[in-house]
């Protein structure tokens, strides 16, 4: 017997469940009584929570706009009288009946740990906006704010890590330490070794890497810290390194400053990154000292990655509001991605059953 198989999926048609009420007349008074529909049957024909959740997924996670949207579902479903007003209402009613979900993912957030925090502009309304992100391993939280600067102050113990942007330092007293990313500086010192020339650059970038390395080691060994000999010399390593950095700029020329400029004198790339390896030492360093913070804020970024390619697709948010919704939603379709749940499945629950499987 020779067997072969073909795997497909059934003809996709909508299935119609129709609810009847029946209706009871008193034979004394001859009031009548109706029975009730089942919770969110309300009009004489609808579309179901299947066929809405379906359409809020496609609009917020796969980022279809709201007419391809409609197109999408008539042909596969033969939605044929779906509009994109529909859909709309299906996502901004979405986000409403998220809000405790939204809190309860806030609430995590805030219970300490390590967080990543980053945030990306965006236009809303023709205006320039910013997203905020919130996250870790587990939990993701989006907030729309008019300014970069407001960043979530609000936070209260634990290690934030972020990529040196000077609101954290300044808003942020209530946290317990600060991070700082890897990646970004590499990136730096790449610049400055390739465009400045400047020599201290790649000894830097070797001495951050092989930390690195060296911590990943241990911690496939399952071990929870360094050596103290071996941190010692990471960090006589460092010291010596920022030394000569610091010499070398000390034997330049001083950059021209223009007729009348006041403040500070004007450094170099190079400078302002030693500079901020000083005086930032322990931060930079602070995935030697606590294993259990990351040596890039990739996490964040990750997370954020979508928005830009929201942007590519759609462009702009028409309001404030609509940029909000998307955000609330997508911060609880990034949760429970990071759960291994079912997006569609979880578009379908109720609030409480969704924070039961967080």
């Amino acid at each position: 017997m020779e067997r072969r198989q073909v795997y497909d999926i059934p003809v996709p048609r909508l299935e119609v469940t129709e609810h009847q009420a029946v209706i009871y007349c008193c034979g004394h008074c001859r009031a009548t009584t109706t029975a009730t529909f089942p919770d969110g049957v309300n009009a004489h024909v609808q579309y179901g929570k299947r066929i809405r959740a379906a359409a809020v997924y496609c609009n917020v996670q796969q980022l279809i706009p709201e007419d391809r949207v409609c197109q999408l579902l008539r042909d596969l479903f033969g939605a044929t009288s779906l509009c994109a007003a529909s859909v709309t209402n299906w996502v901004n009613g979405t986000a409403r009946t998220l809000g405790g979900v939204v809190e309860h993912i806030l609430a995590r957030l805030n219970e300490g740990g390590v967080r990543h925090l980053d945030e990306t502009g965006l236009r809303v309304a023709g205006k320039l906006h910013w997203l905020h992100s919130i996250s870790d391993l587990a939990f993701t939280h989006y907030r729309i704010s008019a300014k970069r600067g407001a960043v979530p102050s609000f936070l209260t113990g634990g290690t934030i890590v972020h990529d040196h942007w000077k609101s954290y330092y300044a808003h942020m007293s209530g946290v317990d330490a600060h991070a700082l990313c890897g990646a970004h500086h590499l990136r730096e010192l790449k610049a400055i070794e390739e465009i400045e020339k400047e020599p201290w650059a790649c000894a830097m970038s070797v001495l951050l890497n092989s930390a690195n390395q060296l911590k990943c080691a241990a911690q496939g060994r399952g071990e929870t810290e360094l050596p103290t000999s071996v941190h010692h010399d990471i960090l006589t390593k460092y010291m010596a390194i920022l030394t000569e950095g610091l010499a070398f700029h000390e034997r330049q020329d001083p950059l021209a400053r223009r007729t009348g400029a006041r403040g500070r004198k004007a450094r170099r790339p190079g400078h302002n990154l030693l500079v901020r390896l000083r005086d930032y030492r322990d931060d930079v360093l602070r995935f030697l000292t606590d294993f259990t913070v990351p040596f890039t804020n990739n996490q964040a970024e990750r997370d954020l990655r979508m928005m830009k390619l929201r942007m590519k697709i759609s462009g702009t948010f028409r309001t404030l509001e609509g940029a909000q919704v998307f955000a609330d939603i997508r911060s609880v379709i990034s949760t429970v991605r990071k759960h291994g749940g079912n997006i569609l499945e979880t578009l379908t629950l109720s609030p409480q059953q969704i924070i039961a499987r967080l």
